[in-house]
């Protein structure tokens, strides 16, 4: 083992890496190297940049430069936030809700009433009114009354937690639009599929 081994990088995101090791690039240490173990115990080079990481280990790397901007403490509430909701808030409805809505535009719009524009728009439309859902407060604060006054965690959380909904309803959307397409053209060739 190195002198770095298993060093813990926490991004403002909420992202976590144990790293290896890791260097500081550019003249003026703008940039940091990482080196991530990957479970075959080879090593996975990634460059990060220094405004984006949260801490290395127990130093605090995060600094306000301007005003306006979260202080230190407001800003590990924030991460806190961010962490646990990348860990536990799981919005499988929005995967699932885009699917349905992604296959039965492309079918029943697209195929069923020949209308391939308007297929299009009805989950281009859906994708973006999801990407303005996020967690409810008073579902964080039920789920995590230790930090019921804590407006910075609770913020932290929505917004990952609204990132992971607009990434599950795009993901689902496009695969039930994929699915769509396959079974319409299917339908289509063996003459299952009577237009209006």
């Amino acid at each position: 083992p190195t002198a770095f081994s298993q060093t813990k990088l926490s991004l403002l995101d909420g992202t976590q890496y144990n790293v290896k090791q890791y260097t500081f690039f550019n003249d003026n240490g703008s940039s940091i190297e990482v080196k991530l173990e990957k479970k075959n115990d080879k090593l996975k080079t990634k460059f990060v940049d220094i405004n984006d990481i949260w801490s290395i280990g127990d130093t605090i790397m995060y600094v306000p430069t301007q005003e306006g901007e979260f202080s230190v403490d407001e800003m590990s509430n924030v991460v806190l936030g961010k962490q646990i909701a990348k860990n536990e808030f799981k919005p499988w409805w929005a995967c699932a809700a885009g699917f349905a809505v992604g296959a039965g535009s492309v079918l029943y719009i697209g195929a069923y009433e020949n209308r391939p524009i308007l297929s299009l728009a009805v989950p281009i439309v859906y994708a973006t009114g999801c990407s303005f859902v996020r967690p409810t407060t008073k579902g964080i604060r039920k789920r995590h009354p230790e930090y019921q006054d804590n407006e910075y965690f609770v913020y932290g959380y929505q917004n990952k937690g609204r990132r992971k909904i607009m990434l599950n309803t795009i993901i689902g959307t496009l695969g039930g639009m994929v699915v769509g397409s396959v079974t319409s053209l299917a339908l289509k060739s063996t003459g299952n599929i009577t237009y209006i």
